[in-house]
């Protein structure tokens, strides 16, 4: 295997622009595939079309001629709304080349946070999955389009299909206009404590990102596999494609996030991003497929995972492993693990989830799986990632070491502060002012997050500033930490704790709906009492004194999710405000959770000492 910076020559040669990034690939592996999505006509499984680094690049340049033809000018923004598929990451390069500025947009998103985001960045068109998206835009927006362009080849009426502008194939060398310090991209934060804010990223900002991104998994080769299945409205996965593109990975497309398990073993990805959500969720669902499992095949599953525990454990530790746990874990990785890990593919070597914590538990059942998932950790403020694990060097319950281009420190009183050339300069437009200068007079950026740094440079988050509490004894309560040990029930699919200037914390739990039948039956005799020892491991003061138990899902429509899955808590605790405070109001402040239930209606029960 050559070495990074060999494989980086992209990045290197691209005049730190994107599409520079693109035209240097597409030299240096023209017939390569770079990227692949399910023919149209294709059930799900069907056939992978691919596109070569040249087609790619082609297709961007006549883009931008074709935007240019519409009377895009340089700093102008597009927003784009689609699902994940080539043709988006083709809309976003074609603006970049011509100069504009690319913004995404959820196409699940509210239709007012869509609203806002089109107000606030003004655009002069849009590139639309099909027409019928322009309703979630307000008339004034609808009135100053210049132009709007349609993935759907039955485009309406003033709509352009983004077929007709690639099929006009650029005959000019000079079709990249984009310049390094020009801004390329608007994202935005993701609002879970108030309305999101617009961040403005240049093209040498990106490039930097991405340059760091693949440094630090230089696993990544050329041809290596990526799924592409969370919205390119996301700078997560947005950053993953355009890292393909520096390293020459193939990036294949999942337009619906609900289906990339039908995908991932035709994909057969040489890593995995997710959220923590996702793999909450595969979790319940091998333990789910196990349940239903013959009483034999259960308990050798069990022992399989109890071998790969004590051998993982070990790894952890840096030691190697006995000589019978050796031989124990060839067995069980025959018989067992291999066909575990199998779900994923045969190629995955390891997994990196981002946007929120994980629980440590969940990250051991993984590794010991033989699927390690590597926590990284970013910040809207600054595109380079702060921090990440690596697959040679990881430590469970941190998200790794800061990467080089991102210095930390922390402030007096814990805050984690970071400093470097991926940090934003200001909000945009209406937010400029809004908030205090974002940086010091060091120039650090206030992250936000509560952090502890250990000897050998590991970051491990506390909490957010925002959501950290105290109760009215004073004791100051990071609800994550909670949150994750409650957690390890199965059965629920969110925890929230509350309790601010109240005697005791208090948790609503979020129940599958097979939990929830379940539960009702037995007066969530079984629930309470799995609770109670799980929260034995807390400290008293942290361990809940009641419980609001609900079905009643949190989603992205109902406001409650953002649309990366991250819990908006203020949101959800004033919608649940009336029957929070009834069961405060039956609490006296006893530590402990030996929890007796009552109906509060036929879809919520509360739970109190």
């Amino acid at each position: 295997m050559s070495s990074a910076p060999a494989r980086d020559a992209a990045i290197e040669r691209s005049g730190w622009t994107v599409p520079g990034m693109l035209l240097a690939r597409s030299l240096l592996t023209p017939d390569d595939i770079a990227l692949c999505q399910i023919s149209q006509a294709s059930p799900a499984g069907g056939e992978w079309l691919g596109t070569t680094w040249s087609a790619y690049r082609e297709a961007v340049a006549a883009l931008s001629g074709g935007f240019a033809r519409l009377g895009l000018l340089a700093g102008e923004r597009v927003g784009i709304m689609a699902p994940s598929c080539r043709e988006w990451d083709f809309a976003q390069l074609g603006i970049l080349a011509a100069g504009g500025v690319a913004v995404g947009l959820d196409p699940h998103g509210l239709d007012q946070h869509v609203r806002e985001i089109a107000r606030r960045c003004q655009f002069a068109g849009l590139v639309l999955a099909h027409p019928a998206q322009l309703d979630k835009l307000d008339e004034q927006t609808r009135q100053a389009l210049r132009f709007v362009v349609c993935l759907d080849a039955a485009a309406a009426a003033g709509v352009v299909p983004l077929a007709e502008l690639l099929a006009e194939t650029s005959t000019s060398d000079d079709w990249n206009r984009a310049q390094a310090d020009a801004p390329a991209t608007i994202i935005f934060t993701s609002g879970t404590t108030g309305e999101p804010k617009g961040i403005e990223y240049s093209h040498r900002q990106i490039c930097l990102a991405a340059a760091a991104i693949l440094a630090a998994y230089p696993e990544v080769a050329e041809g290596s596999r990526l799924a592409c299945w969370l919205p390119l409205s996301n700078l997560f996965q947005r950053m993953i494609n355009l890292s393909a593109i520096g390293r020459g990975a193939q990036t294949y497309y999942v337009a619906d996030p609900r289906q990339v398990m039908l995908y991932v073993k035709s994909i057969e990805p040489s890593l995995f991003i997710g959220v923590p959500r996702f793999f909450e969720k595969l979790h319940a669902g091998i333990e789910e497929v196990l349940s239903q499992q013959p009483r034999w095949q259960q308990r050798l599953v069990r022992w399989a995972l109890q071998v790969g525990d004590r051998r993982a454990a070990a790894e952890r530790a840096g030691q190697r492993p006995v000589i019978g746990l050796r031989l124990q874990f060839i067995a069980a990785n025959w018989l067992a693990l291999g066909k575990l890990r199998s779900v994923l593919g045969s190629e995955l070597r390891f997994m990196i989830s981002g946007s929120a914590p994980m629980p440590v538990w969940l990250l051991e059942r993984f590794h010991a799986m033989g699927l390690p998932i590597l926590e990284a950790y970013g910040i809207s403020e600054n595109i380079i990632p702060v921090s990440l694990n690596r697959p040679d060097c990881f430590r469970f319950g941190t998200v790794g070491k800061a990467l080089p281009g991102s210095e930390v420190r922390l402030a007096e009183d814990g805050e984690l502060l970071v400093r470097g050339a991926g940090v934003f300069a200001g909000y945009l437009g209406d937010d400029k002012g809004a908030v205090p200068d974002p940086l010091d007079a060091a120039g650090y950026l206030a992250s936000g997050d509560y952090a502890s740094i250990d000897a050998d440079g590991f970051i491990t988050l506390v909490g957010r500033k925002s959501d950290i509490f105290k109760t009215s004894t004073g004791r100051r309560i990071a609800p994550v930490s909670v949150e994750s040990v409650l957690q390890q029930v199965s059965g629920i699919d969110h925890v929230l704790v509350f309790g601010a200037r109240r005697p005791q914390p208090v948790a609503l739990l979020v129940l599958t709906e097979a939990a929830w039948q379940a539960g009702r039956q037995e007066s969530f005799t079984r629930l309470r009492a799995q609770l109670a020892a799980a929260s034995g491991v807390l400290p008293a003061y942290q361990r809940p004194a009641g419980l609001l138990i609900t079905a009643q899902a949190l989603t992205i429509e109902g406001g409650e999710l953002t649309a990366n899955l991250k819990l908006r808590r203020q949101v959800i605790e004033a919608k649940k405000a009336a029957a929070l405070s009834a069961l405060f109001a039956r609490i006296d402040g006893a530590p402990g959770a030996s929890f007796e239930a009552w109906a509060e209606d036929n879809r919520a029960f509360y739970c109190s000492p």
